[in-house]
């Protein structure tokens, strides 16, 4: 059983649009999960009169209480500005850190290849994401940096993908995820029409492997240097 999972998202309910059912799932079956979450999310808003300090506020304490619903034990923010993330050297550093810090099993992220992906932000967070782990496990970077020790995370699974090599149930905790998402309210989440795109995606998804509901992740198992796509 996969024991430490991280999760690098741009924005708080990110994870809980994508996979949400899958966080769920992991939690209930004994992981320990961590959310990495690199902006602010202070821009998140169609109204021109919100107040972007206090938008980043009501998102941070929406995303802690899906962290409890989800069963997720801890968020680490970044605090980078909303549409601003890239993939700096800096940034990658900071990653990479983290994830020597954390030593997951299994790493989460955007799929940053994804085709048609409008939003800058999920495309430089998977790219970020995916050079950090690359940057971690090589002890010449960032040598003695925090005392911490070179770490390989062996196994990445990629969210919002076009090439999906997995497909996880998530029957039995999709709800749970739905629930999470909701707690998202400054986002408009709980429209109908929302919960419908997430539902008809999961059930899509489910009808591949002969189940109700799925969420889908291109996974990459890494062997040594060698990476192999399962």
């Amino acid at each position: 059983m996969t024991k430490r999972i991280l999760v690098v998202q741009a924005h708080p309910d990110d994870a809980e649009w994508y996979c949400g059912g899958t966080i769920a799932k992991l939690a209930r079956a004994g992981a320990g999960i961590t959310f990495i979450i690199c902006t602010e999310a202070e821009k998140g808003s169609y109204d021109p009169r919100a107040n972007p300090v206090e938008l980043a506020a009501t998102r941070k304490r929406e995303q802690e209480a899906a962290r409890e619903c989800l069963g997720v034990r801890e968020i680490v923010y970044l605090g980078i500005p909303d549409g601003e993330l890239q993939a700096t050297l800096e940034l990658r550093k900071r990653l990479a850190l983290l994830y020597r810090k954390y030593r997951p099993d299994v790493l989460l992220t955007f799929d940053p290849w994804k085709r048609d992906e409008l939003h800058p932000d999920h495309r430089a967070c998977g790219t970020v994401a995916l050079d950090a782990r690359l940057a971690a496990k090589m002890p010449l970077y960032y040598p003695n940096a925090e005392n911490l020790n070179a770490w390989a995370i062996p196994e990445i699974w990629l969210f919002n993908t076009d090439a999906a090599n997995q497909f996880v149930d998530v029957t039995e905790t999709f709800d749970t995820g739905i629930a999470a998402l909701k707690l998202h309210a400054s986002q408009s989440v709980t429209d109908a029409q929302n919960i419908a795109f997430v539902t008809d995606i999961a059930r899509a998804e489910g009808e591949k492997i002969g189940v109700r509901y799925a969420e889908a992740f291109r996974r990459i198992m890494m062997e040594g240097s060698i990476s192999r796509v399962r």
